[in-house]
């Protein structure tokens, strides 16, 4: 096996997808691995499950805590997903400086036949996504979403929220038309202050024409941008493009994972 180079990161984030979508299940796990837990989430629980977040986060070096939530994701309500983002995962993350991504927007089970590849999208309520920046402005979430009819609600929402940073194309929007709407539409309302793709693939081979595709589509639409800014008589040199295109390509999400909220 070959060196593992330095810029490559192993076990980034912390995906915790049981924790919030399948607790009934998920706490007897807890209880096996030595966590005082009980169905119900009492302060005890809370406390317990904010220590397992906390000690994986330091055994894997996480860089954020990472969850896919379904299309019907509300937040906040009653339930027992909210309370755990509530009084676990958003506590543990601010008092470690991380970012709380989600990724919103899956329907699962769609057509069950299809077993695991039988799951689609639905449109999602950006009005959650509101709220949780709102009441925790000392918090940071990185957020995508799988349906193209949020991507605009979600991206006005990145130019209101200083602690929301906007990411990726993700699964269902990996195709190259979508990648070009998307990415245009982001870079006009926010400019550079975007993660316009991410390394996230399910099934690794992937990664290879994801980012193929997608740094020739990320570099038409950046091209243009320049075209356009030549025409209104911008000086553009070669420092102000190895500087945009280092922010984009990773300098923008190293930025807002060390930036302190205030």
């Amino acid at each position: 096996m070959g060196k593992l180079q330095p810029r490559f990161k192993v076990s980034a984030a912390l995906r915790i997808d049981p924790l919030l979508n399948d607790y009934s299940s998920t706490y007897l796990k807890l209880q096996q691995w030595g966590y005082d837990v009980d169905e119900t989430l009492n302060d005890k629980s809370l406390l317990e499950i904010q220590r397992f977040i906390s000690e994986w986060i330091d055994k894997m070096k996480a860089l954020y805590v990472a969850v896919s939530l379904p299309n019907s994701f509300v937040f906040p309500d009653e339930s027992v997903r909210s309370q755990l983002i509530s009084k676990a995962i958003v506590p543990v993350c601010k008092e470690k400086n991380i970012p709380f991504s989600m990724m919103i927007g899956v329907k699962r089970g769609v057509n069950p036949a299809l077993k695991s590849a039988g799951d689609g999208i639905g449109k999602a309520n950006i009005d959650s996504v509101e709220k949780i920046c709102k009441m925790y402005p000392q918090n940071k979430f990185l957020v995508t979403m799988l349906s193209r009819e949020n991507q605009h609600e979600l991206t006005v929402n990145a130019r209101k929220f200083r602690n929301l940073m906007v990411f990726g194309c993700w699964w269902f929007l990996n195709n190259p038309s979508l990648i070009e709407e998307i990415t245009k539409m982001r870079f006009e309302l926010l400019g550079l202050s975007v993660i316009p793709q991410h390394s996230d693939a399910r099934i690794l081979d992937q990664l290879v024409y994801k980012w193929d595709h997608s740094r020739e589509i990320i570099t038409n639409v950046l091209t243009k941008k320049y075209e356009d800014l030549i025409k209104a008589d911008w000086d553009i040199h070669r420092v102000d493009i190895e500087r945009d295109i280092s922010k984009l390509f990773g300098g923008n999400f190293w930025i807002f994972l060390k930036k302190e909220l205030q």
